[in-house]
């Protein structure tokens, strides 16, 4: 009966300290996490042969003790004037481990997305970046990403 008691108490302490850390961690800000946003390209593809389409891709890193089952890029939402125009799925792929012990990532949207027609006037879009962490929202604004065009 001694031995169900502490195992019990044992399995509870654990419980504890597992959600304690995720609780922790969800609680931190974009900064805290130490992720470094470094590359953030956009294009229109509008060379002939088929219909236009938009596109976002980037890389990012974050310190190799992040688990990054736990922690990803979840969406690319583009914005302008307050208004969302996209809300992208990021699609990502792992780099490798930097020799400064950061883990890089690319990212991109899905290559067929519908160019809008307002895009055909801007030269700049401003774009947030949803990040998951441990299931809740994390986000981080990004303006001014040229708009560059393929033709």
């Amino acid at each position: 009966m001694k031995r169900k008691i502490i195992l019990y108490f044992t399995v509870f302490i654990l419980v504890e300290i597992i959600t304690s850390c995720s609780a922790n961690l969800s609680e931190k800000t974009f900064d805290e996490l130490n992720i470094k946003i470094v590359d953030v390209q956009s294009w229109l593809n509008l060379m002939p042969g088929g219909p236009g389409s938009f596109h976002i891709s980037g890389k990012y890193g974050m310190p190799e003790n992040l688990d990054e089952k736990n922690i990803f890029l979840d969406k690319i939402i583009v914005i302008d004037s307050g208004k969302e125009i996209y809300s992208l799925t990021a699609e990502l792929q792992f780099i490798n481990n930097s020799p400064i012990g950061f883990k890089e990532f690319t990212f991109t949207n899905f290559y067929q997305t519908k160019i809008e027609p307002m895009l055909m006037q801007k030269d700049t879009i401003d774009i947030q970046l949803v990040f998951s962490v441990n299931g809740t929202s994390i986000k981080k604004d990004l303006n001014k990403i040229p708009l560059n065009r393929a033709y």
